[in-house]
């Protein structure tokens, strides 16, 4: 409350979309089209740094967390979201890759999941801390949740986009089966682990 927000993303359309989703409401937010590993801004200008499942996706890890570090002013805060190596999401990227001719990255995005290898990038400058949680998505089934990926999640959308019918039902018949696990008598119910990091930058 009472904050002055800046909102950043790599990508325009996603911006957008967070300008549209918070229209109407009592935010002042100052959104700008950036790559989490150069960001547009000087040294400790920010109390806060906060990511949710964000800069986890930057191509250069060290890089991005050299930026994050940079940005945030002495005794500022880090809130950091990121799925973990051996949950939920794992298995799911590995069915995109599964599908996918891209190549995988260098560094898994996924690493952001470890608390040793975010001690590693992080721990020189912040004082850091580390909790486990559990993100829940309901469904009413399979056909629903196909079509909100294909519409908003980025990675499952382009995936999707970039093949030909036959390969697009062959992914369709992979991502049906893998939801099927967490069928409920009420629907889907998904269990998403995750590692929130919390940091206070060191002087």
């Amino acid at each position: 409350m009472g904050a002055r927000v800046t909102g950043v993303d790599i990508a325009p359309e996603l911006l957008a979309a967070a300008d549209s989703l918070s229209a109407g409401r009592d935010v002042q937010i100052d959104y700008r089209v950036a790559d989490a590993e150069r960001l547009p801004f000087g040294d400790s200008v920010f109390d806060g740094v906060i990511s949710t499942f964000g800069v986890m996706f930057a191509a250069d890890p060290p890089q991005a967390a050299a930026e994050t570090a940079r940005v945030c002013r002495p005794g500022g805060r880090l809130s950091l979201a990121c799925w973990v190596p051996d949950g939920a999401v794992a298995e799911f990227f590995g069915l995109i890759a599964k599908h996918s001719r891209a190549l995988p990255p260098e560094a898994s995005p996924l690493s952001w999941g470890d608390p040793q290898t975010v001690t590693e990038r992080l721990g020189g400058d912040f004082d850091l801390r580390f909790e486990t949680a559990v993100s829940n998505a309901y469904h009413a089934d399979v056909d629903e949740i196909w079509d909100w990926y294909v519409e908003g999640f980025g990675p499952l959308k382009h995936l999707a986009s970039s093949l030909d019918d036959d390969g697009r039902r062959a992914l369709k018949v992979d991502v049906d089966d893998y939801h099927r696990d967490y069928q409920t008598d009420l629907g889907l119910h998904l269990k998403r682990q995750y590692l929130v990091i919390v940091g206070e930058r060191r002087g």
